[in-house]
Formats: C-alpha cells, structure tokens, sequence
C-alpha cells in the first residue's frame, strides 16, 4: 500500500470496519513520522481489541469461525434429532 495514504483518518476507518491489524499498522507507521495523543490512543485500542479478540484480526476470519461452529451446531442438532426419533420408535 503506498504509504503516502497512510493517515490517522485511514487508521481510524479501519478501525470503525474492524481491520485491526491494518489499523494498528498505520498507527505505527505515524507514530514513526509525527508524535501525537490521538496515535497513542489509538495504538492502545488497537492492541486491546486484539487481545480481546483472540488475534482474529479481521472480519472475515471471525465470520468464517462463526459459520464453522454454526455449521457443527447444525450437524449436532440433526443427529440429536434422529437419536430422539430412533428413542421414540423403541418406547
């Protein structure tokens, strides 16, 4: 990414759309060239929402992890449906 775009308006975009590694890289990246509370702030959220996070550092990963358990949840359910068919033929 061309690193003249990199600004603490960028940052906080990411930020909002929950692409915190990108945000946390920019903010980085300024706090290099230009010293400000706004950049140390947002440098502190950005690690807290990580941690927080588990590291899933965007969206889609957390989408994707989401679907997969929806998905075994499915499986789960249709199984203890049968073992509860299966239950009340025997009875």
């Amino acid at each position: 990414m061309n690193l003249d775009i990199w600004t603490l308006e960028l940052a906080r975009l990411y930020e909002r759309q929950g692409y915190n590694k990108d945000a946390l890289e920019i903010y980085l990246h300024l706090e290099d060239h230009e010293n400000g509370s706004e950049i140390q702030a947002g440098i502190k959220r950005m690690h807290k929402k990580m941690e927080d996070a588990g590291h899933q550092t965007h969206p889609e990963e957390k989408i994707s992890f989401l679907f997969e358990k929806w998905l075994m949840l499915m499986v789960l359910r249709h199984r203890l449906d049968n073992f509860i068919k299966i239950k009340k033929r025997l009875s």
